[in-house]
């Protein structure tokens, strides 16, 4: 997956640079205007936010403090990176890489592997020795994530439920394959030259970043799994399938779990799975991309990936 007929020869060490500066510039702009946002829907101060976003009265505005802080920080710096680095930034970024039905019933097949795969990485997190402060503080933590997130659970209205899936399920989907695969992966991939090292590293990243501890076996394997189907494809339209599949089925849960109030609401549908139903998931998961990787071939020789 590589493409220096299409580079403008920046070093890789200046294109790592250029997109840090730029996602650095991205988060100061998003938070200034998210916070306009904020104060501007709700009249309420930016310093009493943690606590506010706990009312479902300031859904909307969480949801759209949400979309701007993504677009800015994860989207519009990887466009500019790339327009800046490359002579055709979609070509680069895997935009204009085709791809057909076949291998999209595949990548279904391996979203609905990856549930008990990462549902089995679950349970074996939380029985990981880890010393005692530091699992009083990644509780405090997981506790103060979910507190954040509690404004979002309660999706008990179709209007909450469309809402909910545009800004959990395709915005995200979207934004952060455009930074991980499309911007990260591929720099590793063309400076490595390792696409296993390259996949490895952003799945890291990518699970660093949502911080969470015991969620960070879970999403580096979906980062793993997510980077493996861009990487044998091509395409991220792949992955922002997957990705956006994979927030949306939670997303759905949660609204038919919330139509129940007999069921308690659960934000991860993957949870609960036992370690034998993890083994199994990823022998599958393996057979699964062996025969996207094959039906991938014929669609990325229409694409010179070549130094």
């Amino acid at each position: 997956m590589t493409l220096d007929r299409n580079s403008k020869n920046f070093s890789f060490l200046g294109q790592i640079g250029i997109l840090l500066g730029l996602i650095g510039g991205g988060l100061l702009v998003g938070s200034v205007i998210s916070a306009g946002v904020w104060i501007g829907m709700t009249g309420r101060s930016v310093f009493s936010m943690e606590s506010d976003l706990q009312n479902p009265k300031y859904y909307n505005a969480f949801l759209i403090m949400q979309a701007i802080s993504t677009l800015f920080m994860f989207f519009l710096p990887v466009i500019v990176f790339a327009k800046i680095c490359y002579k055709d930034a979609y070509r680069f970024l895997g935009f204009k890489t085709s791809f057909n039905y076949k291998q999209v019933l595949w990548v279904v097949v391996i979203l609905a592997l990856t549930f008990p795969l990462s549902g089995a990485l679950a349970e074996l997190t939380k029985i990981i020795p880890i010393p005692k402060n530091w699992e009083i503080k990644f509780k405090a933590m997981e506790a103060a994530r979910e507190s954040q997130e509690a404004a979002i659970i309660n999706i008990n209205s179709f209007y909450k439920y469309a809402m909910s899936m545009l800004i959990i399920g395709v915005l995200p989907g979207i934004f952060e394959e455009v930074l991980f695969r499309g911007g990260i992966q591929n720099i590793f991939t063309r400076w490595t030259k390792n696409p296993w090292v390259a996949i490895i590293a952003t799945s890291i990243i990518f699970s660093i970043i949502h911080l969470s501890y015991y969620g960070f076996f879970v999403r580096f394997a979906l980062g793993i799994i997510l980077g493996l189907v861009f990487y044998y494809s091509g395409s991220l339209w792949l992955a922002i399938i997957l990705h956006f599949l994979y927030n949306g089925l939670q997303v759905t849960a949660l609204y038919v779990l919330n139509l129940k109030p007999d069921m308690p609401a659960s934000k991860d549908i993957e949870q609960n799975f036992p370690a034998w139903a993890g083994v199994i998931a990823l022998a599958l998961i393996v057979y699964a991309f062996k025969k996207l990787r094959d039906l991938s071939t014929e669609e990325r020789e229409k694409f010179v990936y070549e130094e």
